[in-house]
């Protein structure tokens, strides 16, 4: 009974501070988000963790997310294999993309995903490097995601020593994000102004 009133409670608490971190975000200017999207870019090309990876598993960005296309396809100019998530039912699948014009659709929330019989199925014991969605974090490296659980899912199969990376402005890092210890957290965090790591 008391895991059960624990995990409401963490739930609830995190529904709150999802609200209120996706409004921040939101609230931000698509020129200031512009700007900053490509100061995190350049901070991410500097990472060993990118300079190192040869196949890195990413998302498409959506609404207010910092715009990591930039990195996608300076990756793929870098002869870097780019790995996207599609949506299936509750779980997440992977292809290799190459060509973000051709190979994507709109698919399940409105978000670009790889485009089925367009695109190679990837394997997860592939993936080098995960950049990795969030609504939030804080400085101890927790996650706060959609709400989905899709992330959740697929970061317990990443394999071992394969380094989670967030990519997020700086106004989505806050003091605490209420955790459970089975929850996932990130290798780093790089925001426009900090790098946080273990």
């Amino acid at each position: 009974m008391k895991n059960n009133n624990k995990l409401n409670q963490t739930s609830s608490c995190k529904e709150k501070l999802r609200k209120k971190i996706q409004n921040r975000r939101d609230n931000l200017r698509v020129r200031y988000r512009k700007e900053r999207s490509k100061i995190i870019a350049e901070k991410f090309f500097n990472t060993v963790y990118y300079i190192n990876s040869n196949n890195i598993l990413i998302y498409y960005p959506f609404r207010s997310e910092v715009d990591v296309t930039i990195i996608i396809k300076k990756a793929l100019k870098n002869k870097k294999n780019i790995i996207l998530p599609r949506i299936d039912k509750h779980n997440l699948n992977i292809f290799y993309v190459n060509d973000l014009k051709k190979q994507l659709e709109k698919g399940t929330y409105g978000i670009m995903e790889p485009a089925i019989g367009l695109c190679r199925p990837a394997d997860i014991s592939d993936i080098d490097l995960a950049v990795v969605p969030g609504v939030g974090f804080d400085k101890k490296l927790n996650r706060l995601g959609y709400g989905g659980g899709f992330y959740d899912k697929l970061l317990l199969y990443i394999p071992e020593g394969v380094k989670k990376i967030a990519l997020c402005f700086d106004i989505q890092v806050v003091n605490s994000i209420p955790a459970l210890e089975n929850d996932i957290k990130v290798d780093c965090i790089i925001t426009d102004t900090e790098i946080y790591h273990l």
